[in-house]
């Protein structure tokens, strides 16, 4: 129902549903397919509490990439999104885009230890992004990015 009603209480459903499964493997490339759009929605249009339950399952998959390879394309497309909640006026969203990003970071730094550059789950240097940030943020962002 989230992937096609664009209100925000079947997203809010869903996320709830996603956070709330007690998952016994991990997530394949197809699931994540149908997750995705639903998490990037709300990280990008939902409410206060939307995204912050978005980032928070961004953070449980990026977890779950330290074990597949076929996660990282999708967590790619939510890196920048994350990166742009460091800066959202609500606290517990900053809170929980830094979290995500530093779980990003963690599975990043484990799929170059693992297996080089093609086990990458998203690319970039994340310390040279926030770093690059902190010259040019607003205060909000700036606790963000401390976070």
């Amino acid at each position: 129902a989230a992937l096609m009603e664009p209100g925000d209480g079947a997203l809010g459903k869903a996320l709830d549903r996603l956070l709330g499964a007690v998952y016994t493997s991990t997530v394949s490339g197809a699931s994540c397919a149908l997750i995705c759009p639903v998490i990037e929605r709300a990280l990008s249009r939902g409410d206060a509490e939307a995204r912050k339950k978005g980032a928070s399952f961004v953070r449980t998959l990026s977890q779950w990439a330290l074990d597949s390879e076929e996660l990282g394309p999708y967590l790619a497309i939510l890196r920048p999104q994350l990166q742009a909640l460091l800066g959202d006026p609500a606290p517990e969203v900053r809170d929980a885009a830094a979290q995500a990003i530093g779980a990003l970071a963690a599975a990043d730094s484990a799929a170059t230890d693992a297996g080089g550059s093609d086990a990458k789950v998203s690319g970039g240097d994340v310390a040279a992004t926030l770093l690059a940030k902190l010259g040019s943020g607003d205060g909000a962002e700036l606790e963000g990015i401390a976070q």
